[in-house]
């Protein structure tokens, strides 16, 4: 559905918004339209119980593309439970002011580090700063730059377990209860890291100031829903075909979850209008949407053995999901991959 729109209002949309797209918002474009149309070239399979073979386009595999990604979205979770403690999980999310997203669609790169960066470090004061905890947090963060209706709403979730490590004594350190920290006062120390790093970068802020800024921290359970949550535009776009309801040639209507009623709302919006909605979430080229901090992070291996030791976790192999196959059209069995076709710019 979104590819034919694309197809659809692309003249319109390079009409009206032409001299504001940028590089990675054509690529992420070429890619849709190409993707299992035979640009990324085809792939033949065969029946493992039959004699049928066919041949399937290959995906583009962009990062925004809503077709693609599934099955790197699964694999970030498979990595992500192996990770989990038996431990209250929080997540907090801090949200760029609206006077400052401007700023954010123009030096997209900066703004999103800072975001990261200062949002980290005001979790990691206050862990270490609290008298009746004073330990290092970890956290798993994941930028999303979208609102449910989605307008350009920049903000960091980070999943936080309830626990950390006293690293001179050595010592595993448990928050006890369903509450971490005052999210008002996670709001006033994240505006003061922010603004300081941000007017060090020499970037020119805009005259009017940012009076309300927002930070929420709520109790998530055992953490697993959170992440599922995190995962859903992780490598995907940020609207699936399903939620795009209607295109009547000028126009396209989707819908939303409301955050306030929480009931299903229609938005409907020009074509052209409408790419360029979905066009503004495209990352700078190479960016990273998750990171993992402290003893979840890759360098944080022996950390987390020693946490899960104590913990009395099962330590099991990661299990990583497989592919999943392709099914025979005909006797719904097996298919395997016999052979590779290059795309037509690639071949000779």
């Amino acid at each position: 559905m979104l590819k034919s729109i694309i197809e659809n209002y692309l003249p319109a949309y390079k009409t009206k918004y032409g001299s504001s797209i940028s590089a990675e918002q054509h690529s992420a474009i070429n890619a849709i339209l190409g993707c299992q149309a035979g640009q990324y070239g085809d792939i033949r399979v065969g029946c493992s119980q039959c004699s049928h073979q066919e041949v399937r386009y290959q995906s583009c595999g962009h990062r925004h593309c809503n077709q693609c990604q599934n099955h790197a979205t699964t694999q970030w979770l498979d990595r992500q439970k192996a990770k989990l403690l038996p431990v209250n999980y929080f997540m907090v999310t801090f949200t760029l002011p609206y006077e400052y997203r401007a700023l954010a669609k123009t030096h997209q790169r900066v703004i999103y580090n800072l975001l990261f960066q200062c949002a980290v470090e005001t979790l990691k004061d206050f862990g270490e700063n609290d008298k009746a905890f004073g330990a290092e947090l970890a956290m798993t963060a994941v930028l999303h730059t979208h609102a449910r209706n989605l307008d350009y709403h920049p903000h960091v979730h980070l999943i936080v377990p309830g626990g950390g490590i006293h690293k001179e004594r050595r010592e595993w350190r448990r928050i006890k209860g369903e509450y971490l920290f005052n999210a008002f006062n996670l709001a006033t120390v994240f505006k003061g890291k922010f603004l300081k790093a941000l007017n060090d970068t020499g970037i020119k802020l805009p005259a009017s100031y940012p009076k309300k800024w927002v930070a929420h921290c709520e109790h998530v359970g055992h953490g697993l829903p959170a992440l599922k949550y995190l995962s859903r535009y992780l490598y995907r776009g940020v609207i699936a075909d399903k939620n795009i309801i209607n295109d009547d040639g000028e126009h396209v209507t989707f819908q939303y979850k409301n955050s306030t009623t929480k009931k299903m709302t229609m938005r409907r919006l020009k074509g052209e209008d409408f790419i360029a909605l979905i066009m503004q979430h495209i990352l700078p080229k190479g960016f990273r949407r998750s990171r993992d901090y402290g003893f979840l992070h890759g360098n944080g291996k022996r950390w987390l053995m020693l946490i899960q030791w104590v913990l009395k976790v099962f330590i099991a192999p990661v299990h990583i999901t497989p592919r999943p196959a392709f099914t025979c059209r005909k006797c719904e069995s097996p298919m395997t991959i016999i052979g590779f076709t290059k795309p037509a710019a690639q071949s000779g």
